[in-house]
């Protein structure tokens, strides 16, 4: 096993393994967006998204307002981006969450970057090695939604 699929297999996830209805929605519709060789911003990601965790609210259902991010409500995301990357990385040999996007920025989080940093996806966060690998994961995840194979 590659060093970056025994890091993924070792994550502990907090949110994402507890409400695989709700990872379906973000999945279908990162593949959706993958498929049209688009980017999905995380606002249109969760929208709508009825979101149900035992160790949230008593696993009443819980909806992320996209107009003010709560520090949890980014922490769940993450979890579920994560999560989502983990499966194509180890299904197909990229990070899916790579497709989801800052509206105002155009890209991926910084929080996106520093975790593929501390993977040992990347060897650093300098600009051109970021957009690089970027640019990669993109148009891998492109490939595999549309046509089904690897690049």
């Amino acid at each position: 096993m590659d060093p970056i699929a025994k890091k993924l297999k070792a994550v502990v996830w907090e949110y994402a393994d507890k409400d695989f209805v709700a990872l379906g929605q973000l999945r279908s519709r990162i593949e959706e967006t993958g498929r049209k060789f688009g980017l999905i911003s995380y606002s249109d990601l969760v929208k709508g998204v009825q979101f149900h965790f035992p160790n949230i609210a008593n696993g009443r259902a819980y909806q992320i307002d996209t107009y003010d991010w709560s520090g949890l409500d980014r922490r769940i995301i993450g979890d579920c981006l994560g999560y989502i990357s983990y499966e194509s990385y180890m299904k197909a040999g990229f990070m899916a969450s790579a497709l989801v996007i800052a509206r105002l920025e155009s890209k991926p989080s910084d929080i996106f970057f520093e975790w593929m940093e501390s993977l040992g996806v990347l060897p650093n966060l300098k600009d051109e090695t970021v957009l690089a690998f970027w640019v990669e994961q993109v148009k891998k995840a492109h490939h595999w939604y549309k046509y089904g194979k690897q690049i």
